[in-house]
């Protein structure tokens, strides 16, 4: 996943987005620069002092801080392309087999909205749309650079960002579902490969 996928907004001033390059990302607003390191770790540029090692985990948690995906109406749009599985392949590597990938079978380009309760894709061209519910979702994930969502009765809707992060809307959709069943008493632990809840106390 691209640094300015991952860092959606800038750890040190909460500008919103980061600028993407080739090395990595930049900040507009504080000229701060990201540039992926060895294994999880990022080197942190600022504009007037030596580079900083950091975890990608401790960066990730000063985006949350900053503001995270979102303010608290979470109303979002942003333009993908969209695909729903028709299927598995096998993936294999001499011979054993190592997993299972989602045979994707692609619709075509529109709108992604997300809007109070409610998630819909409006399409640019005469093609598929579709719309649903919060409480319709039954997992949320990342593949990739895109990300993954699964309704009732198992049906699994690929969403490929055009000039949109799919880590945050990664980030969007699990504070919009957490908010979503604590208001039905209701919190939620974990979202992938399926979203499971526990009665709050």
């Amino acid at each position: 996943m691209p640094i300015h996928h991952m860092l959606y907004r800038c750890p040190r001033c909460g500008h919103d987005p980061l600028d993407g390059h080739k090395k990595g990302a930049r900040c507009s607003s504080c000229g701060t620069s990201f540039e992926q390191g060895r294994s999880s770790v990022i080197i942190v540029r600022p504009p007037d002092g030596p580079p900083e090692p950091s975890a990608a985990s401790s960066l990730l948690a000063e985006v949350k801080k900053k503001g995270g995906p979102g303010g608290k109406g979470l109303f979002r749009e942003a333009r993908i392309a969209w695909g729903r599985a028709e299927g598995h392949d096998v993936i294999r590597w001499r011979g054993e087999v190592l997993g299972f990938s989602e045979r994707i079978s692609w619709k075509g380009e529109g709108l992604l909205r997300l809007e109070g309760e409610t998630l819909s894709f409006k399409p640019s061209q005469e093609s598929e749309g579709f719309s649903c519910l919060l409480s319709d979702i039954r997992g949320v994930q990342i593949s990739s650079r895109a990300l993954q969502i699964t309704l009732r009765g198992n049906c699994l809707y690929q969403l490929e960002f055009v000039s949109d992060s799919p880590k945050r809307w990664e980030d969007l959709l699990r504070l919009a579902l957490r908010r979503s069943f604590a208001r039905m008493g209701k919190h939620i632990f974990e979202f992938k490969p399926r979203i499971l809840t526990i009665a709050n106390r």
